[in-house]
């Protein structure tokens, strides 16, 4: 979890992390803000911070699927 919110944290600020184990999976969580721009570019770099999480985690654990989501009017919609 370290390695995921220090990762995102080095470029946004995490409001939240969190990690769950569902269905025997570890699931790891970390609800950031971008600096607010255009959609497309708040996109990409969402998707930066998520794969520099990735990597950061692929260091110390197997990775494994990469949701990245976005808030919209009150629902989570996929990024990309």
């Amino acid at each position: 979890m370290e390695a995921a919110v220090d990762a995102v944290g080095s470029a946004h600020v995490v409001e939240a992390n969190q990690l769950d184990i569902v269905a025997g999976t570890p699931r790891i969580a970390v609800r950031f803000t971008v600096d607010p721009t255009a959609r497309d570019i708040e996109d990409r770099q969402a998707l930066q911070a998520a794969a520099n999480m990735r990597h950061a985690v692929g260091q110390v654990a197997v990775t494994g699927q990469l949701q990245v989501l976005r808030r919209v009017r009150g629902r989570w919609e996929p990024v990309g």
